[in-house]
């Protein structure tokens, strides 16, 4: 995006501001701004799309209907997250929905060493042709592993480690301090590391 383009696209506070002014175009703009990342976290939390979407549709109606209710209008995209997060927890533990298809370096491994492990796996995946078929086999391993966390933990990983929320807005999202959301993580990939200590 050019310097131009960014100094004409509206913040999140002036569309807060105009939609508060009646401008329901302007809380069109929200949603198609925060609908692709609000729909992945809730997916990753649900692991089903159909599910996902209604999910999102309903935290978009709630954020709509409680907008006069954000104090701090530069912080939509936390105070939206937050909806979608909570309202998917729910939504999980209404319906016992099973968990999405991750990852197995998304949730176990930090950036810098899930990128090398991307690049050994593929290397040594076109070495070996069984490998395609174990990759299969971890990650149904890897859903059932993560189904088996608390909600606060799988939560916490979902958010900073896949969707790579900074900490500060996970800590806002799930109600916690930053160092409960580190903690929830550390605890979460140490638990999957357990759970799949035949695979590491």
């Amino acid at each position: 995006m050019t310097a131009t383009a960014a100094a004409l696209t509206p913040s999140d506070e002036e569309l807060v501001r105009r939609t508060r002014a009646g401008r329901l175009s302007a809380f069109d703009e929200l949603v198609e701004r925060y609908q692709r990342r609000a729909t992945s976290v809730s997916y990753r939390l649900l692991g089903n799309l159909h599910d996902a979407l209604e999910v999102c549709q309903e935290a978009f109606v709630r954020a709509y209907r409680g907008l006069d209710g954000l104090d701090d209008a530069g912080r939509f995209g936390p105070w939206l997250l937050r909806i979608v997060t909570n309202l998917s927890l729910n939504y999980r533990r209404d319906r016992a929905v099973g968990g999405p298809k991750l990852s197995f370096e998304d949730c176990i491994l930090d950036g810098d060493a899930r990128r090398e492990e991307r690049v050994a796996l593929a290397a040594h995946s076109s070495e070996m042709p069984g490998a395609e078929l174990a990759a299969d086999e971890l990650a149904e391993r890897l859903e059932s592993a993560l189904a088996r966390l608390p909600q606060q933990q799988r939560a916490a990983l979902v958010l900073f480690s896949i969707e790579q929320v900074p900490q500060k807005d996970v800590a806002e999202i799930l109600g916690l301090s930053i160092e409960a959301v580190k903690w929830h993580v550390f605890q979460a990939r140490k638990k999957l590391k357990e759970l799949l200590a035949d695979y590491l």
